[in-house]
């Protein structure tokens, strides 16, 4: 017979009371634990809140004052050491004024001198680099008129520094008319001011001679346009004779027909006063005194017409001096003279 086995359950309580207290005793540890992590937090977050409010309060405070310094003349290396013993940075901008001898000196700045402000504030100064032109330029062997135009554009928004001296002296020589061939002050001195360049200018070749044309009888209008087409200077001169002659013509020259002269010497021409003119038409001879040129100039007249047009009346080459030419037009008519396309005078028929 097999054995019987027997199973009988006994009494555990003691074990299960001890299991029980165990785990009480690790629930207070753990309450413990979390009270003491929470008040951690809680002491880290007062302390940030603490800094975050020391923080502010010294940025609320700021920087301490200083009196901005005067430095606007000075050398701009002398104006930064001025700037770093106030605690105070630059920002610099540079441009050309019309003082050559400011040249790397501080011309302005902002704040201004005496001004009040936190340590650490930038300051803006400007310094000079110079003019815009320092030294005299190498001008021989150019054209006058370059050289000017030149000048002009360089100074155009500064006050100009090099000009070039008037009347400049003019000699004949083999180099092209309006050649620059000596110049004072010499090609690399230096400006300290307002400067005047002597100049002496080519006019050219001597003039080649030639006989003089007979004008006599001549109708004004195509003596005036014999004279233009050769580009002679002329002048016109009215008579104090009276005429019956219908027409105004030319009743003498000089120099006279057939006298060998220079190309470019002037020819006066007199002309009468016409008999008898329409009843609103003026005649008359409009004068002007031109500067004495060292090349001769574009020269353009023209009429002024209704809304801004223009008519041509004569264009030439001229040397300057009298200049005159007659007209026979309406009352009210205008002309204008142009040397260069610039206008040099207007005048009004009445």
């Amino acid at each position: 017979m097999s054995p019987k086995l027997n199973f009988s359950i006994k009494n555990n309580g003691p074990v299960r009371d001890s299991l029980k207290g165990k785990a009480a005793g690790r629930s207070a540890d753990e309450k413990d634990f979390f009270k003491k992590s929470l008040l951690i937090i809680l002491g880290i977050l007062i302390l940030l809140f603490l800094s975050f409010l020391l923080s502010f309060f010294v940025a609320v405070r700021g920087a301490e004052k200083t009196l901005v310094p005067n430095v606007t003349g000075e050398l701009l290396i002398d104006g930064l050491i001025n700037l770093q013993e106030k605690e105070l940075y630059p920002r610099v901008q540079v441009r050309f004024t019309e003082d050559p001898m400011e040249k790397d000196h501080i011309i302005s700045q902002d704040p201004q001198a005496g001004s009040v402000v936190k340590a650490g504030r930038r300051v803006k100064l400007t310094i000079s680099k110079g003019a815009v032109v320092d030294k005299v330029g190498d001008y021989v062997g150019e054209d006058l008129r370059d050289v000017k135009n030149q000048l002009q554009a360089l100074f155009a928004s500064y006050k100009p520094l090099l000009i070039v001296k008037e009347p400049v002296t003019t000699v004949f020589d083999e180099a092209p008319a309006g050649t620059i061939l000596e110049q004072k002050p010499e090609a690399g001195e230096l400006i300290t001011g307002l400067t005047e360049v002597e100049m002496v200018v080519s006019r050219g070749p001597v003039g080649e001679s030639y006989k003089l044309d007979d004008y006599s009888g001549l109708k004004w209008q195509d003596a005036l346009t014999r004279l233009i087409r050769s580009n002679q200077p002329f002048e016109f001169v009215l008579s104090e004779e009276k005429s019956e002659m219908k027409f105004a013509t030319v009743m003498e020259q000089s120099p006279g027909a057939g006298e060998v002269i220079l190309s470019g010497t002037p020819v006066i021409l007199t002309i009468n006063n016409p008999a008898k003119i329409g009843k609103n038409e003026r005649f008359g001879i409009f004068e002007i005194a031109l500067p004495d040129y060292p090349i001769s100039v574009d020269l353009l007249v023209e009429k002024i017409l209704t809304a801004g047009k223009t008519q041509t009346i004569l264009e030439m080459k001229h040397p300057g001096g009298s200049f005159s030419f007659p007209y026979r037009d309406e009352a009210g008519s205008s002309y204008v003279l142009k040397i260069y396309d610039e206008k040099i005078k207007q005048f009004n028929i009445q």
